[in-house]
C-alpha cells in the first residue's frame, strides 16, 4: 500500500515540476505595420517586426517580458520600413538573434553581424525579379497561419497555386497591404475553404486600411475580419 501511495505522490510531484508548454501566435498592435509572432518555450519566430515608431517603447516592454531570454528568429517578408523597423530593437535586447530567410542586402550589410538560422522559414512563394517590392514579398505559411507579406492581387495569382496541397490547413490569414485594395483579391478567398478568421494590423483613421473593398470581399466570403486597431494585441492560441 505504501508503494503505490509513494508512487502516486511521485507522478503528482513529476507533473507539477513539468515544464508548461508555450506555444502561441501573436499580431501585435503597431499601428501601421506588421509584427507577428509565434512564441515557444525556448523561440519567438517574428514574421515581419515593423510598425510606427511612436509605439516602440510599449514594443520594448512586451519583447522584454515575451522574448529577450528565448532564441529571436527573423523572417522578413519584404524590405519596407513598415515590416522591419523595430530590427534594431529585437537585436538589442535578444540573447540571441538569427535570420530564417534572407534578409534585402542593405540589411545583410549593416553591422550588426546577425547570422543565418540552422533551419529556414517555410516559404512558399518568392519572386526576385519584379521592381516592385511589395510584390518582391516572401509569402509564407507558417502551421495554420498564412503570411503574404504586401503581395498584390496580380502577384496572388501566381503563387495561389502552391498552395495546392496546404489549402485545407489555412485557418488565419494577415491581410497583405494591412488590408488595402490592391490585395486579398476574391480568387484568394475562393481558394481558402477552412479560413476562419482575418486579422488586419492598422490604422484606419490614418491610412484607411483595412479597405473598404477588402471589408466588402470578406463579408461576401463570410470571414470574420478582426482588427488590431480595435482590439490591440491579438492572441491565438493553437
Amino acid at each position: 500500500m505504501k508503494f503505490f501511495v509513494f508512487l502516486i505522490c511521485f507522478f503528482k510531484l513529476t507533473l507539477l515540476q513539468a515544464p508548461v508548454r508555450v506555444d502561441y501566435f501573436i499580431i501585435r498592435d503597431v499601428g501601421q505595420g506588421l509584427w507577428a509572432t509565434r512564441i515557444q518555450n525556448d523561440s519567438c519566430d517574428h514574421f515581419d517586426f515593423g510598425g510606427e515608431i511612436f509605439q516602440s517603447k510599449k514594443l520594448k516592454k512586451q519583447f522584454i517580458s515575451q522574448c529577450s531570454n528565448r532564441k529571436n528568429i527573423l523572417h522578413l517578408s519584404h524590405a519596407h520600413w513598415d515590416h522591419y523597423a523595430f530590427l534594431d530593437l529585437i537585436f538589442q535586447n535578444s540573447i540571441k538573434t538569427c535570420w530564417a530567410v534572407r534578409p534585402p542586402e542593405h540589411l545583410i550589410n549593416e553591422p550588426r553581424g546577425i547570422p543565418y538560422c540552422e533551419t529556414a522559414g517555410q516559404i512558399i512563394y518568392y519572386n526576385s525579379n519584379s521592381t516592385n517590392k511589395n510584390d518582391r514579398s516572401i509569402i509564407q505559411q507558417f502551421h495554420s497561419f498564412l503570411m503574404p507579406g504586401d503581395s498584390s492581387t496580380k502577384m496572388e495569382k501566381l503563387w495561389q497555386g502552391r498552395l495546392r496541397y496546404s489549402k485545407p490547413s489555412i485557418k488565419y490569414l494577415v491581410l497583405g497591404h494591412h488590408g488595402s485594395r490592391t490585395a486579398t483579391g476574391d480568387g484568394l478567398l475562393r481558394d481558402l475553404p477552412g479560413l476562419q478568421q482575418v486579422v488586419a494590423s492598422a490604422r484606419f483613421q490614418k491610412y484607411r486600411h483595412p479597405h473598404a473593398e477588402t471589408v466588402k470581399k470578406l463579408k461576401k466570403f463570410g470571414v470574420p475580419l478582426i482588427k488590431t486597431e480595435d482590439w490591440g494585441d491579438i492572441q491565438i492560441n493553437y
